[in-house]
């Protein structure tokens, strides 16, 4: 049975390593690695206010929901139509920029 235990100990111990090794490689990952890629579509839609959203439809047609912050509250500067680059840090929308002129 201590044959066992051992066994199992270090079984445990292993695994308990591992899952700290993990932690510690995500926690130190540079945020650029943990943010999503930007989003370019045309705004479907927008709702004033703080917190305040934009909608925009992508090239695929599907549909992203940025929430805006009193930080990144834009909702004088687009409207509905506007296309749009939308980009994202880990913390939510970090900037968005209008582009200008036609593909």
């Amino acid at each position: 049975m201590r044959k066992e235990n051992v066994a199992m100990q270090r079984l445990i111990t292993s695994a308990l390593n591992g899952f700290l090794l993990l932690a510690i490689t995500i926690v130190s990952l540079p945020a650029s690695a943990l943010a999503l890629p930007p989003v370019q579509g045309e705004v479907v839609s927008m709702t004033v206010g703080i917190p305040g959203t934009m909608v925009i439809r992508d090239e695929k047609g599907q549909l992203h929901i940025l929430n805006l912050t009193q930080q990144t509250q834009l909702g004088g500067q687009f409207k509905v139509g506007d296309k749009v680059l939308a980009f994202f840090s880990p913390y939510g929308v970090s900037a968005v920029q209008s582009q200008t002129g036609s593909r």
